[in-house]
């Protein structure tokens, strides 16, 4: 009973670090491109200043391996706390230079994503872990849903200095949440010294985990291929509104709000199918449905009302992120080396969202909607392939 009362305590504590951290990130990344062109960026240093942090994703693979390696609250605390400073940083920039100085530092996260997961499905105790993951996660979207709109209204009648240090303090009270957690080392932690710096090494868990990587190559490309297909056009939605659509501030910030609002609702929809419908029957559902967004994003012209349901429906793409990264968790038989194995993944999937930003900004001088069109047709292409039931059989096996 007492395990169960510290598993309900630690879940609320990173249910409000995971709703007060994404609601600082949401009140300034749909902003996030403009300030960077105010301080004299280029488009094309948009989209390099905005592919750090998933190209720097690959530090999630020292994050697993850390998770496997030492208490994950640990991790989890380190994660938070390096993003504060970055806040500061934007706050203060008087160039574009030193925006990509505070996107690399805050980039540094990644190296608490693993262990999240982790922490979550491999607590020692009974009760719905499932459940409790998506309720966590679910924090996200939910405190990112109003952030936009009042990150709008904030950056239009105070300033960018004040948006920034909003962010500086959620991402604070955020970071002491973490340090109320409960320790939850890994089982059958190694005492001996030499066995543990063993088990750190690359080198042997890239060996004790080859089957499993092997195993869980189909569906780890397959995941990865979708949801960096899914992500061409996300780094310049925001300057396509702007610049394109002569979309306010204000009115940017409510379509963002709309789109938190949609990632809540899937995220919600794909924790609860569950155990209702196959995985795979889900993600193209979503797909479909992230196809839908990404055309009428192309062609609702300046029609507020339709831009908010385009990105309602667009918040699909944050869900089905997180849903993938369930789902090959759920798949992972290799018990001591959980961490690193989905921390691969993360990393392979984070870096190629990050490298299909550069495409996205080529075609986006070209013509700002092409990158939408991009992610239509490749995520229509994707479940084309899916439905071939040879490659479903031998590469996707969701379940």
């Amino acid at each position: 009973m007492n395990d169960i009362k510290r598993f309900h305590k630690d879940m609320i504590l990173l249910f409000l670090a995971e709703l007060l951290w994404p609601l600082g990130l949401a009140l300034y990344s749909s902003f996030f491109p403009i300030h960077i062109k105010e301080l004299g960026g280029s488009d094309i240093v948009v989209g390099i200043i905005m592919s750090i942090p998933p190209l720097m994703g690959v530090l999630a693979i020292v994050g697993g391996i850390w998770a496997d390696f030492d208490d994950r609250r640990n991790v989890i605390i380190f994660g938070w706390a390096i993003t504060i400073p970055a806040p500061l940083i934007w706050a203060f920039a008087t160039s574009w230079q030193w925006m990509l100085i505070g996107q690399i530092i805050y980039a540094l996260t990644w190296v608490c994503s693993p262990a999240i997961t982790l922490y979550i499905l491999d607590y020692d105790t009974t009760g719905n872990k499932i459940a409790s993951y998506t309720m966590v996660y679910l924090a996200a979207p939910i405190g990112s849903i109003l952030a936009p709109a009042i990150g709008g209204k904030i950056a239009s009648s105070y300033g960018r200095q004040t948006l920034y240090l909003i962010v500086f303090i959620l991402y604070s009270v955020s970071t002491l949440c973490t340090l109320l957690l409960s320790k939850q080392p890994v089982q059958n932690k190694e005492k001996n010294v030499d066995e543990c710096y063993t088990r750190f090494s690359i080198k042997n868990k890239l060996s004790d985990t080859r089957d499993s990587i092997k195993q869980l190559a189909g569906i780890i490309t397959f995941l990865t291929i979708l949801v960096s297909s899914q992500n061409i056009g996300e780094s310049f939605l925001s300057l396509y509104m702007n610049e394109f659509r002569n979309i306010s501030v204000e009115n940017i910030g409510l379509s963002f709000t709309a789109l938190f609002a949609g990632a809540s609702l899937f995220t919600f929809l794909f924790g609860k199918s569950d155990k209702k419908i196959s995985s795979g029957t889900a993600l193209n559902t979503g797909n479909i449905i992230f196809i839908i967004s990404a055309l009428l994003v192309c062609f609702t012209q300046n029609s507020i009302s339709l831009l908010v349901l385009a990105f309602f429906l667009r918040g699909i793409n944050r869900s089905i992120v997180v849903f993938t990264q369930v789902v090959l968790a759920k798949n992972i038989n290799n018990e001591n080396n959980k961490g690193f194995i989905l921390s691969l993944y993360i990393a392979v999937r984070s870096i190629l969202i990050g490298l299909v930003t550069y495409p996205g900004a080529a075609l986006y001088r070209i013509n700002p909607a092409y990158p939408f069109y991009a992610e239509a047709l490749l995520v229509i292409i994707w479940m084309a392939v899916s439905y071939n039931s040879h490659l479903r059989n031998r590469f996707i096996n969701y379940e």
